[in-house]
């Protein structure tokens, strides 16, 4: 995974986390999963998700640990906190989508691999369809 537990501590404390998945760590991987899905279906047409989700330790890009670990922390306390005050997590996790959004449309930059295109462009012409006129 991209992510790890410990890389969950730049929003949340450990002890906070722990008490609210009660040690359970599948809560975690699971979240933490479900995080990693959302931003490669965020950044895959545009960036190689596959090289960007694959780096490791210190080759990961420091910002998309960031909001990978903000909506995964989302994940958790919305699924386990019923009628907590959500509303700072809720700001997190608007924030790391609308990231992800202007950059999947190049409108904020971000230091990642681009996707290679395999598609061909395929160019369409033709006329109007005939028109009979009769007076």
């Amino acid at each position: 995974m991209f992510i790890t537990k410990p890389d969950l501590k730049v929003t949340i404390l450990e002890d906070e986390l722990n008490s609210i998945v009660r040690n359970d760590d599948t809560v975690i991987t699971q979240a933490i999963s479900a995080a990693e899905s959302e931003m490669r279906g965020y950044l895959y047409d545009s960036y190689d998700v596959e090289s960007i989700f694959s780096a490791e330790d210190e080759d990961r890009h420091p910002l998309l640990i960031q909001y990978c670990a903000d909506i995964a922390v989302w994940h958790i306390v919305a699924a386990t906190q019923a009628g907590q005050n959500l509303d700072d997590r809720k700001a997190r996790y608007d924030r790391a989508c609308r990231w992800l959004k202007m950059v999947r449309t190049d409108e904020n930059y971000a230091d990642l691999p681009r996707r290679e295109s395999t598609q061909q462009t395929h160019i369409f012409s033709g006329s109007g369809q005939k028109r009979n006129n009769y007076y």
